[in-house]
């Protein structure tokens, strides 16, 4: 009996714990729950190896993970993708076909840094300007998360607890807009409850997000209404970072939305232009064209 029950304690903790190095106090095996492999601990002798370092450093761990879960959840619910794959471009599944888009990639990954260190006072205004095709939208969405990534999804902020003020972290709110798809939400929304209430979500992030992109700016009909949708948005986000991907240039820009739209836009967007002219058209090489 007494080897058939420490068999099953063998199973018991091969099943639950690791077992790690011999004790330092008694020379028994350390073990860990699986579930906490870095808290070690002597079933003879009561040795812990837990350390505070390595409490805060999994509490640290916990936070960041909660933060990154608040963040996607928030970009699913408030975003107007033309393709549902957007979401999953990111800088890993990149791949530069020749020089021109490692120079893009290298200057996305050289903003993305710059903005993310700036993520709380120094609003950047980028600009991906280029043929239809180019990877605009898949350096964009790349961008994205290499911030989120950078900046632990998280920005401090000065809040009031109990009866003080303290600087905590908070989850970063992203948004992504398909510009030509969120004209069209628009216009269904006059006649639509359902459509209405998308709407309002969706274009009250697009003012109040940390990060906003508007994908495929100038697809939309030539309208004024949403010409001026636009000159309201930019009135709104003209100190806040926001990340543009169109087809248009700049003398084009000017044209369709107005000076003062673009010289609210202007205002952040020194040195932040990433021109996809000379590459080629990623769908016409997948077609062998």
């Amino acid at each position: 009996m007494e080897s058939l029950a420490k068999g099953m304690q063998a199973i018991l903790e091969h099943k639950i714990f690791l077992r790690g190095d011999p004790c330092p106090q008694c020379g028994n095996t350390l073990l860990a729950p699986k579930m906490y492999p870095n808290s070690w601990t002597c079933s003879e002798c009561g040795f812990k190896s837990v350390t505070s370092k390595t409490q805060e450093e999994r509490l640290k761990d916990i936070q960041i993970q909660n933060r990154k879960d608040e963040v996607f959840n928030y970009l699913r619910n408030t975003s107007c993708f033309g393709s549902s794959k957007v979401f999953n471009y990111n800088f890993g599944n990149y791949r530069p076909i020749d020089e021109k888009e490692a120079k893009v990639r290298n200057k996305a990954l050289s903003m993305s840094e710059q903005l993310a260190k700036g993520i709380k006072d120094d609003p950047m205004h980028i600009f991906l300007q280029g043929g239809t095709g180019r990877g605009k939208t898949h350096i964009a969405m790349s961008m994205m998360y290499e911030v989120l990534d950078k900046a632990k999804y998280s920005k401090s902020v000065r809040k009031k607890v109990g009866e003080e003020y303290q600087i905590v972290q908070v989850a970063l709110a992203v948004t992504f807009v398909n510009w030509s798809r969120f004209m069209t939400l628009k216009q269904e929304s006059i006649r639509d409850d359902d459509k209405a209430s998308q709407f309002t979500l969706i274009n009250t992030s697009l003012q109040t997000a940390d990060i906003a992109i508007i994908d495929d700016l100038g697809k939309e009909s030539n309208n004024d209404w949403y010409f001026q949708t636009f000159d309201e948005l930019m009135e709104i986000r003209e100190d806040q970072h926001i990340i543009i991907t169109t087809n248009l240039e700049g003398e084009e820009l000017i044209k369709r939305y107005g000076d003062r739209s673009m010289s609210r836009l202007r205002k952040h967007a020194r040195g932040n232009f990433i021109s996809f002219a000379g590459i080629k058209d990623h769908r016409m090489l997948k077609e062998g064209k």
